[in-house]
């Protein structure tokens, strides 16, 4: 195990950003679709130039609607383009990712894995079919998928259509980094995946996520999982190839190294 991510292999370089920092702030944050930055209370996601513009009003109208169902996300203030790349104006969230409490201190990761599940287990409780139902979300991206062969396609979707539907509101990148605490008070970020759909997918997609990043939370997270809600561990990793698979192609090559064994 490691204690560091190397965010640039897994997620590309962010390349020279002046005009962006001039404009936003400071950078601080970077992720596989979007480079995060922040001046004045207000953050600025500038998706890269990989992403859909499309998807930085989706994600902002999923942060309206999951305002309005009182789940802590941040405030949304608008949508706009700068040099050709396409932005997302919300609340900067103070405090600290419980990933980044976990890598500081290992004597605290069984309490900031408590904390995760429990926002998580919540969430799962969240019946809401206005969000694109998860399997349709999942077909998406493997039909389009530029990683897979047709072969791998057409596997991935015969085993999801055996998988089963769900109305639960599903966050789709659920894990430590995506939840920020300052004292008592948690909000959860990053919901440009969202949809509705059987829980267990999502709580597989977190698994996964724990399993690429390589420091070893992906057993403690599972079992904490099903202890808090009392759903299957058989029944979340029958998920895994299809998370898997569905996410490859739009991985950097460093992170489909790490997810290729899955499917």
């Amino acid at each position: 195990m490691t204690d560091e991510i190397n965010l640039n292999s897994f997620f590309g370089a962010v390349g020279d950003d002046k005009a962006f920092r001039d404009r936003y702030g400071d950078q601080i944050g970077a992720g596989m679709a979007a480079v995060i930055y922040a001046r004045d209370g207000i953050a600025a996601k500038v998706f890269r130039e990989n992403q859909s513009p499309h998807q930085a009003f989706l994600e902002g109208y999923t942060m309206a609607v999951v305002n309005s169902l009182n789940i802590p996300a941040p405030k949304v203030y608008g949508v706009e383009t700068f040099c050709n790349r396409t932005v997302l104006l919300m609340d900067q969230v103070k405090g600290i990712s419980l990933l980044d409490v976990m890598l500081q201190d290992r004597n605290r990761i069984p309490e900031c894995m408590d904390t995760v599940v429990k926002l998580q287990a919540a969430l799962h409780k969240v019946e809401f079919s206005g969000f694109l139902p998860l399997k349709s979300m999942q077909k998406r991206m493997i039909d389009a998928s530029p990683g897979l062969t047709s072969e791998e396609k057409e596997k991935l979707l015969k085993m999801l259509d055996s998988l089963p539907d769900g109305t639960i509101l599903c966050h789709g990148d659920f894990h430590g980094g995506n939840i920020l605490c300052e004292g008592k008070s948690c909000m959860i970020i990053d919901w440009a995946e969202v949809s509705c759909g059987d829980p267990a997918a999502d709580a597989c997609r977190s698994y996964m996520d724990y399993c690429i990043a390589g420091q070893g939370y992906e057993e403690l997270y599972i079992e904490k999982y099903c202890a808090v809600t009392g759903r299957r561990r058989e029944d979340i990793l029958a998920w895994l190839p299809v998370v898997a698979g569905a996410v490859y192609g739009y991985l950097s090559p460093e992170a489909q190294k790490a997810v290729r064994p899955l499917f």
